[in-house]
């Protein structure tokens, strides 16, 4: 490889690992979001801080190692609330309360995955 393919090899490296840091994807794995979201859609989410109707990835308060999707139903000095769109089935602040803002930090942006659903994730 000559010094300029090694160059260009290390900034493709380097670009890859930046975009890590700031967009990232996720699966769907519960029913708590439907109709908007099925188990086994995958979203586009990117790091950003979070805005009253955006879908939203967060730690679970109740147990770090499990990552949650839910929408932001609220946001004040207190804290954000956070409900899944199917009552029925979602756990969310109604069980664990408000978070803080600063939990969030990662916002879906768009579904990829099926085809036939791909598109943008706007607000509600």
């Amino acid at each position: 490889m000559s010094g300029r393919g090694l160059i260009w090899s290390l900034l493709g490296f380097l670009a890859i690992l930046l975009a890590r840091r700031y967009v990232d994807v996720v699966e769907v794995r519960g029913r708590s979001m439907m109709p908007t979201l099925r188990p086994g859609d995958r979203l586009l989410v990117i790091r950003a801080s979070a805005r009253i109707g955006d879908v939203v990835v967060v730690l679970d308060p109740r147990d770090p190692g499990r990552e949650l999707i839910k929408r932001v139903r609220a946001a004040d000095a207190s804290g954000v609330t956070l409900r899944g769109d199917n009552a029925a089935a979602s756990t969310d602040a109604r069980v664990f309360g408000t978070i803080q803002a600063n939990a969030v930090q990662w916002r879906a942006v768009g579904r990829y995955w099926p085809p036939d659903r791909a598109g943008r994730m706007p607000p509600q």
